[in-house]
C-alpha cells in the first residue's frame, strides 16, 4: 500500500478508535469513584448550561476528577496506539498528531463545560501527548521489525 495513504489512513483509525475508547471509560470510572450523575438541564439556555455546570463541578472531591482523566488520556493511548501499529513507518509522528487530536478536544471540553477546576484542566491538557508517547513506545513493541 502506498505509505502516504497507510498514514492517512492510521490517523483516521486512530483519531476514531480515540472516541469510543474515551467515552466508554468515563461512565465506569465514574461508578468506581462515586461521582455524581450530571443532572439533566435545557441545553439550549446557555446560562441555565453554565449554572448547571458550574455547581455540579462544585459539587465534585478530587478523586472524582480521576476517572475523567484517565478516560481522556486513554482515548489519546489508544488512538496513538492503533495509529502507531497501522503507520507505514515506525516514527512518533502520526501517533502524536492523532493525540493533538485528542488533546484538541479536551481543549474543547474545556470551553463547552464551564466550571472546571483549574487544576484538573492543566493536568489533563498537559496529559494527552505524553500518554500519545505511551501509546507509540507500546505500538513499537508490538510491531513486527520490518
Amino acid at each position: 500500500m502506498n505509505p502516504l495513504l497507510r498514514n492517512i489512513l492510521a490517523g483516521v483509525a486512530g483519531a476514531i478508535v480515540s472516541m469510543p475508547a474515551n467515552m466508554l471509560l468515563l461512565g465506569p470510572l465514574g461508578r468506581l469513584t462515586g461521582a455524581p450523575v450530571a443532572p439533566l438541564y435545557d441545553p439550549l439556555d446557555p446560562e441555565t448550561t453554565e449554572a448547571v455546570w458550574r455547581a455540579y463541578f462544585d459539587s465534585l472531591e478530587a478523586v472524582h476528577m480521576a476517572g475523567p482523566l484517565l478516560a481522556h488520556w486513554n482515548g489519546a493511548f489508544c488512538g496513538a496506539l492503533v495509529a502507531g501499529l497501522i503507520a507505514a513507518h515506525r516514527g512518533m509522528l502520526i501517533p502524536l498528531i492523532v493525540a493533538g487530536f485528542v488533546l484538541l478536544g479536551g481543549i474543547a471540553n474545556a470551553f463547552v463545560l464551564p466550571g472546571q477546576p483549574p487544576a484538573f484542566l492543566v493536568i489533563d491538557i498537559l496529559g494527552y501527548l505524553p500518554v500519545g508517547w505511551l501509546g507509540w513506545k507500546l505500538a513499537l513493541g508490538l510491531r513486527p521489525t520490518a
